[in-house]
């Protein structure tokens, strides 16, 4: 087979300059190869059996037309400079052949259509069985004094590989004859690897393919027989995709017979591969949300499409029913069931994504404590999956349907409140939480002052709690250092005036010490001591 590898394009000029670059299956075989090798200024030689020369009758002195550092080189031949095999190629045992040789210039190369001592070129010509030189496929006209022809090469050129591409072979023997032309001193063309592959585009043999319609893609190129090349095209009943591998898609494409061809005209061979599918149908995936405790279903019911009968189920629970693939909630698992039907290797599959789901019911209250001086509290609905909602706050209150309620509970007497949510989502199911509210008697507050000045003057005369909030009743008792009690009250807003119960006489300056036992509002008792100091 030939294959298209590079196209390379070189516009100078108005002058196009193009090569292409082709090549042979693996298995061409090398009939002819001179890589120029020999020693420097050598003119003449031999390769494979095949003597080969050259020329430049136009060269002077200090220019040359020979082997340079492992390359033909010419340096400023003045005119057409030939190098030519002698005798016959022998191709008799080629299909095709394809010829090729490395081109590079070096210095400033000018282009076709230019001056007749300017106009640099590679020229190359082959001769089948002596019936005359050939000019390839690929060449082009190259216009202008000291041209006129066809040429393969022109302007400056990087070093590539020129081919020929596939010639058919028909004859026996061959000439090669690579010519060049350049005009200066520091101007040179070196060609190099000059190469006769012989072989022929081989498409392999006939085959077949069977495939189901569920398989995956499938390369034709690795059903063909024998040793087919690569570098072909498809052609058939569908588009196929992968390039030259012919890559089938059965859940696309068409079967039948898919050609492969090779080589470019004239040198081209086509092999054939039949494709059959083998359908069954599991039918399409789907997905099911249920809630929790929801009623049986049959997911065969599920699947999209037209699912064939007597398939059967996979999954993370045994499902019951055969195909129908019965389904209970309460006690199967969710996730993944896949149906298949038909045998292998045409088992087709399809599958039901199965959620059990449902809201999760989650809320927050502030306070979850309070007072019966302030009974009302502030919920935070966080429940998830959820697009409705029923608050029951247990105090024989009316519902409520709010996101984020706020109530106010009874006041009358301390109480533990159950309260509830339930959550619902939008295929109503339903999930329910519940938190308790306590609401209890407000706290005792008190500040007892730890001096006080009893000198009339009407700032701080007092012994006296500077704080009293919440308290139900009260016993105080002061103690001098002796422990003789100097004052007692059971007032909740008693006063002391720094007399001996009030009304006697004067206590002295010092430091007295109190006991205070008080009762809160839910008749709990709290016992305080300290100490209080007269300073007058």
């Amino acid at each position: 087979m030939i294959e298209l590898s590079k196209v390379k394009i070189w516009n100078t000029l108005n002058v196009i300059v193009i090569f292409l670059f082709i090549g042979f299956n693996t298995n061409a075989q090398i009939i002819f190869q001179e890589n120029f090798n020999g020693a420097d200024g050598t003119t003449s030689g031999t390769a494979n059996g095949v003597n080969w020369s050259s020329s430049c009758p136009t060269c002077l002195n200090g220019d040359h037309w020979e082997i340079q550092s492992g390359a033909f080189e010419g340096q400023d031949t003045n005119g057409e400079a030939v190098w030519k095999t002698d005798n016959p190629i022998d191709i008799s045992n080629c299909g095709n052949i394809e010829i090729s040789f490395n081109v590079e210039s070096l210095g400033t190369m000018e282009g076709c259509g230019t001056d007749c001592n300017s106009v640099d070129w590679v020229r190359f010509q082959y001769n089948i069985d002596g019936t005359g030189w050939v000019d390839p496929n690929n060449s082009y006209f190259c216009s202008g004094l000291c041209a006129g022809f066809n040429v393969i090469a022109s302007d400056d050129v990087n070093s590539t590989v020129y081919s020929t591409g596939c010639i058919p072979a028909v004859g026996n023997s061959l000439q090669l004859r690579i010519s060049v032309q350049c005009w200066s001193n520091s101007e040179y063309w070196r060609i190099d690897d000059v190469t006769v592959n012989c072989g022929s585009p081989d498409a392999g043999t006939n085959g077949n393919l069977d495939v189901c319609a569920s398989s995956g893609i499938s390369n034709l190129f690795n059903q063909l027989g024998g040793n087919p090349i690569n570098g072909g095209t498809w052609s058939g009943p569908s588009n196929l995709t992968g390039g030259d591998l012919g890559t089938f898609n059965p859940a696309t494409m068409n079967p039948g017979t898919y050609n492969y061809t090779v080589g470019n005209a004239p040198c081209q061979e086509s092999a054939s591969v039949t494709v059959l599918i083998t359908d069954n149908n599991a039918g399409t995936n789907n997905s099911v949300e249920l809630c929790p405790g929801a009623a049986s279903i049959d997911l065969f019911d599920i699947l999209g499409g037209n699912p064939d009968n007597n398939g059967s189920w996979t999954g993370p629970s045994n499902l019951t029913g055969g195909n129908l693939g019965t389904f209970d909630a309460t006690t199967m698992n969710s996730g993944t069931y896949t149906y298949t039907v038909g045998m292998s290797p045409c088992e087709e599959s399809a599958s039901i994504d199965l959620e059990i789901n449902g809201p999760t019911a989650s809320f927050t209250a502030s306070p979850t404590t309070t007072t019966t001086e302030n009974t009302e509290v502030e919920f935070t609905n966080t429940s998830q999956n959820a697009s409705n909602y029923l608050w029951d706050f247990g105090d024989n209150s009316a519902n409520s349907f709010d996101i984020n309620p706020i109530h106010i509970f009874p006041n009358s007497e301390p109480e533990v409140y159950i309260v509830t949510l339930i959550a619902y989502d939008d295929n109503n199911c339903s999930d329910t939480t519940n938190a308790f509210i306590t609401v209890t008697d407000p706290i005792v507050n008190l500040e007892i002052p730890n001096i006080f000045t009893p000198n009339s003057d009407g700032d701080n005369d007092f012994f006296k709690l500077t704080l009293n909030e919440n308290i139900k009743s009260l016993e105080v008792v002061i103690l001098n250092r002796w422990g003789n009690v100097v004052f007692e009250s059971n007032k909740v807003d008693f006063e002391w005036n720094g007399q001996v119960n009030n009304s006697g006489t004067d206590c002295s300056d010092g430091t007295y010490f109190y006991k205070i036992n008080l009762t809160d509002l839910s008749g709990k008792t709290i016992n305080e001591h300290g100490f209080v100091q007269i300073a007058r």
